[in-house]
């Protein structure tokens, strides 16, 4: 499966090669440069159980403030572009048991040429273990997303010994953080559009191959979504990854979405024997019509299930009542709810916790 991967990344290659040389001097070219970007910034009261503290945070979770800067060259037959996106977090303020600091990193750096063959995209970036993550149907994307929502960043706290120490488990770690691969440096060959299909195939660092199919259809106003992921990762904690989703959505604007990953545990690494770790992410959603000129208004319910995530029996659960307001002439979206998320092993016992979040996107 590997060497029919690298076999085919080079086929791609070379032919958008091949063909945009041949066609370089065929018609005027286009030269484009934009900056792009968002700021984010919520208010997060949080009760862990134990007390209650308010955060002033830039979620990283569900999108964190970002700059983009995004060039093209664009002719009749082919198009090359370049792509720079930094992330920028401002942290959380909040107690002891919450995890905050500023921090900026590299989202993405990458290049890329296209024309009908396809395209194919080389550098820093999401390839295809990391850009399908699972489906979204809902209208409540800046609220909560597949690595987390308001509230990941806090600790639980131990119900019989009342603590939460520097090493406490986040409940970004108790639900298992991203549902994808991550970001890395590789080539990945994107199919063009067949009936609804598309492919996408990557080799990445550390001789890792991925690949994952993504099917998106209308039948007489029903949107339907589907997708599945695999990504060999060869690092030394994962042998190998796999994500799946479905979703649908009304013409009424309610919507369903599933979305299923699991891992299989590198096994010269696994001297615990641990189970393989899994999570379920859904979402019932529903967009609210004639609420607001200004943009869409969307509810949805949430619900994650994380198991053995740190070690066998361990069982993370979270809920959540979310909304969303687009303010579309204004590129800025409202958004906030209410999480509540627990978490267990077979050891111990931790007070759940629960979040009330408010918060602003705003993008340029």
């Amino acid at each position: 499966m590997t060497n029919f991967r690298k076999m085919l990344l080079s086929t791609a290659a070379i032919g958008l090669t091949s063909v945009a040389v041949s066609s370089a001097y065929a018609g005027e070219v286009e030269k484009k440069f934009a900056w792009s970007g968002q700021v984010n910034r919520a208010i997060v009261a949080v009760d862990d159980g134990q007390e209650t503290t308010t955060m002033h945070t830039d979620p990283s979770n569900i999108g964190q403030s970002r700059a983009r800067m995004v060039a093209s060259a664009k002719s009749d037959s082919m198009t090359i572009g370049a792509y720079v996106e930094l992330a920028m977090s401002a942290g959380a303020g909040g107690t002891s048991t919450a995890v905050g600091g500023s921090s900026f990193k590299m989202r993405h750096s990458a290049v890329n040429i296209s024309n009908s063959m396809g395209k194919v995209v080389m550098g820093n970036t999401a390839h295809a273990g990391e850009s399908f993550t699972g489906v979204r149907m809902d209208g409540v994307g800046d609220a909560i997303g597949h690595s987390g929502g308001s509230a990941s960043s806090m600790k639980f706290f131990n119900t019989t010994t009342k603590t939460a120490t520097a090493t406490g488990v986040t409940a970004a770690a108790a639900h298992g953080g991203a549902m994808s691969a991550g970001r890395t440096n590789g080539i990945s060959y994107y199919t063009p559009n067949f009936n609804g299909f598309k492919v996408q195939v990557s080799h990445e660092m550390h001789k890792s191959g991925a690949i994952n199919v993504q099917y998106g259809g209308d039948f007489g106003g029903m949107k339907v979504k589907a997708g599945a992921g695999f990504a060999n990762q060869g690092d030394d904690e994962t042998e190998r990854r796999e994500q799946y989703g479905v979703g649908v959505k009304l013409k009424s604007g309610l919507s369903v979405g599933v979305s299923y990953r699991t891992r299989e545990l590198e096994s010269l690494a696994n001297t615990a024997n641990n189970g393989n770790p899994e999570q379920l992410f859904a979402l019932v959603g529903m967009d609210l019509p004639n609420v607001s000129d200004l943009g869409k208004t969307a509810v949805a319910f949430a619900f994650r299930d994380s198991q053995d995530q740190a070690l066998s029996g361990d069982d993370f659960k979270g809920y959540g009542l979310l909304f969303q307001q687009s303010l579309s002439d204004y590129g800025t979206s409202i958004y906030g709810g209410f999480e509540n998320l627990t978490y267990d092993t077979t050891l111990n016992n931790f007070d759940d916790i629960q979040a009330i979040s408010l918060g602003m996107k705003v993008k340029f």
